[in-house]
């Protein structure tokens, strides 16, 4: 992918994150940080709170998903682009998404470092308890 639609592409997803908010009564409510990567904006580290509603049948498919969050550029262009991608997805697929699949997502090859803040919302999937 070329560099420059990239770097347009994470810039616009973090200023103009999609699904941004909350979700009342969800199945899944989790928050996770990453307190590795700190800067000016964000001197705690990264964090994301995911709140996501899943179907009632098997196997159980998000139906609809939102996040609030603070960070780098990355993990929030990273949980909105990823965010777009669960809705209509089954729950045991996201909680298999590995770096290869985030690394499509996001158009980048990611280091360790890297990859702890563009994973934050599929680790926050995989932490979350369902709620039935």
């Amino acid at each position: 992918m070329n560099n420059a639609y990239v770097r347009e592409l994470l810039a616009d997803h973090s200023s103009n994150p999609r699904n941004y908010g909350t979700l009342p009564d969800p199945d899944i409510a989790e928050r996770v940080d990453n307190p590795q990567c700190v800067g000016p904006t964000h001197p705690e580290g990264d964090w994301i709170s995911v709140s996501l509603t899943v179907s009632d049948e098997e196997p159980r498919v998000i139906e609809s998903v939102r996040f609030e969050g603070a960070g780098c550029t990355l993990s929030q262009a990273a949980t909105s682009l990823l965010t777009q991608q669960m809705e209509g997805t089954e729950l045991q697929e996201i909680r298999s998404w590995d770096r290869e699949f985030i690394e499509q997502q996001v158009g980048i090859d990611l280091t360790p470092a890297r990859l702890q803040c563009a994973e934050l919302v599929v680790r926050a999937v995989r932490q979350g308890d369902f709620n039935e």
